[in-house]
Order: C-alpha cells, then structure tokens, then sequence
C-alpha cells in the first residue's frame, strides 16, 4: 500500500503566501495552464488552445551567481553580470511582480535534462500540436551566456499555476 498525503487547496493569494518566505534553492514540480501564443491570420484555433505542463522546476536561486557557478565549473572566468529582469522586479527570491500588468510571476530554472510533460487542449479536448504547429510564434532562443551548460530560467505568471508540490506536499491551486 502507497502512504499518499492528501492534497491541500488553496487560492492565489495563499500561493502567492506559500512562495513568498522561499529563501533557498527548492525543487518543485509544477502544473501550468497557459493560453497558447499564435498567429491570427486564417487561424481557426486562435485564442483556443491551451498549453498544459507538467515539469520539476528549482526556485530560490540568485540567476547571475547560478550562471556564474556553471562559468567556473567550466574552466571560463566567473564574470556574467545579468541584465534587469524584464518580466518583473523581485520581490522575493523566486517571485518578480511585474507593475504594469500588476501580476506576480513564479522565476524557476529548469534543467534540459528534465523534459515537460506537454498536452495541448482545444475546445475541452487533447489536440496534436502538428494541427496548429504552422499558427504558432516562432521563439528565438538567444542567450548571453558564455559556458556550455545554460542557466534556462523562465517565468510562470502565478494565475496560470494549477498545481505545486513543494516539500513533500501537493497544493492545487483554485480560483
């Protein structure tokens, strides 16, 4: 028999409670849902598709002293110096409040080795990503980081966390 602990709902304002206090590097696993950016040109799935994620996140790391670190392992002189965050300001370690759009965002770092789970829905229902593949934003990936091994961070607006499992225990997140 599995010793599962129940799950533990709370709303935004008590995610925003829970992320606030983080003050070390944390692993997490996250469960987002996010609209899906597309092109709306002939496009019968614009503003209809939602992108589900399931991945293992670390939060709670200084972004400029993480890509530092990887500079020194790898044998380059530990000198990045990151550029102000343009998604928000921190306001904690993993939490950025942006002021013009006055959302909080969740920053987490996610290792190329640890894949998302990825569903897309469409109407209700699970959708092949080839379907729409031609409609969506072409993303550049460009990066000012020297050393081979990237820092990748990215920032999850708190209204599209779902789900959280944060030291050992599991929060779903409601409206």
């Amino acid at each position: 028999m599995k010793n599962t602990k129940q799950s533990i709902v709370i709303n935004k304002v008590e995610l925003l409670d829970l992320l606030l206090p983080i003050e070390k590097s944390t692993l997490i696993n996250l469960v987002s849902e996010t609209k899906l950016r597309m092109n709306k040109r002939n496009n019968p799935y614009f503003d209809k598709v939602i992108k589900k994620s399931k991945c293992n996140f670390l939060i709670g790391n200084d972004y400029q002293t993480r890509v530092q670190k990887n500079e020194s392992k790898e044998g380059l002189t530990p000198d990045f110096i990151s550029e102000e965050n343009k998604v928000g300001n921190h306001v904690s370690k993993c939490v950025l409040f942006n002021e013009k759009t006055q959302s909080h965002y969740l920053q987490v770092e996610r290792f190329d080795e640890i894949k998302p789970k990825v569903e897309y829905i469409f109407e209700g229902n699970q959708i092949d990503k080839m379907l729409f593949n031609d409609f969506m934003v072409k993303v550049s990936n460009t990066s000012r980081q020297d050393q081979e091994r990237k820092v990748n961070v990215l920032s999850y607006k708190l209204d599209s966390i779902k789900e959280i499992s944060l030291n050992g225990q599991k929060y779903v997140v409601q409206d």
